[in-house]
């Protein structure tokens, strides 16, 4: 109850302020937090150190900080984006990579979207849901129960149809990929611990193959995309070389092939924008992570993710 009542007050203060006070008073805030949250914060300096294995313990901590303070720039547009209209939605977003939607969109298929947690994946969900109409987005259950629903609630004023991350899922995704739509997912934690390990930056960890799986099975495109916020605190929005999947006899190698086209696109863009990669959780860890209390994630939580 603390929990959904907290995060009620805060998006009530913050969207009916102005965004850049909204970040100022965001990075204070963020200041005050940071030190003390040190799970989360040795999570996100672990995984930024298997980024970038060599880079010195000082160095590695301002990245780590920098990426922090992108992380609640990227909340306080959550909670504003709802209130924002078409026009100011598309002043926020330049799109790079249309050709690359386009031809994905031409197979007549639907769209499968797979991101990392970069950005703010709600600005590009919801200016493509403008163009392209509902777009179903799966996300991570978090809790308390009455927060998702919340969350979900202020998701779907953005056109934006909720699938919680299940087993069960990839039946609604399914759905919606008949009816020729897109559906968004990140790709980058493998919370259910149902998926396949594969090497990211040079070590092994797991990965969901869920999406690979979908689009071997109905034919539709998989899209990377990324969400980047420039120097200007406006987003970039790009599509990268859509991947069209022939099934072969052999499933196993189709998945792994396409698994690290995927991985090395993630790893390319990750490396590029460092301070823009938010992921709060090991992914490395030895063991899965399963948190007791979740802060759901806006970035291409585009997401089977937060």
């Amino acid at each position: 109850m603390i929990t959904y009542l907290g995060f009620r007050l805060i998006e009530g203060v913050i969207a009916r302020l102005p965004r850049r006070l909204a970040y100022a008073i965001g990075v204070i805030a963020s200041t005050i937090a940071f030190p003390l949250l040190a799970r989360q914060r040795k999570a996100l300096e672990s995984n930024l150190h298997h980024v970038f294995p060599e880079m010195p313990g000082p160095q590695l901590r301002k990245l780590a900080w920098r990426n922090w303070l992108n992380y609640t720039k990227a909340w306080i547009d959550f909670f504003k984006i709802p209130r924002m209209d078409r026009r100011r939605l598309g002043a926020l977003l330049t799109p790079y990579g249309l050709e690359n939607l386009d031809a994905a969109m031409a197979r007549g298929l639907g769209v499968i979207v797979v991101a990392p947690h970069m950005g703010s994946w709600e600005l590009a969900a919801a200016s493509w849901a403008a163009s392209f109409g509902e777009i179903g987005v799966m996300v991570e259950q978090i809790e308390p129960r009455r927060l998702f629903d919340h969350v979900s609630r202020v998701r779907s004023k953005m056109n934006l149809r909720i699938i919680p991350l299940s087993r069960t899922g990839a039946r609604d995704i399914m759905r919606m990929l008949k009816d020729h739509r897109m559906v968004v997912l990140a790709m980058d934690r493998d919370i259910l611990n149902t998926g396949q390990r594969f090497k990211f930056f040079g070590r092994l960890t797991s990965f969901p193959t869920g999406p690979v799986e979908i689009a071997l099975k109905t034919g539709a495109p998989i899209l990377p995309a990324f969400c980047i916020r420039d120097e200007k605190d406006a987003y970039i929005a790009v599509g990268d070389v859509p991947l069209f999947l022939t099934p072969s006899e052999d499933h196993a190698a189709d998945v792994r092939s396409a698994m690290e086209q995927i991985l090395s696109t993630f790893e390319r863009y990750i490396k590029r924008y460092p301070d823009q990669w938010h992921v709060l959780e090991p992914i490395w860890g030895e063991k899965p992570v399963v948190p007791a209390v979740t802060i759901p994630s806006p970035p291409a939580q585009a997401a089977v993710g937060d």
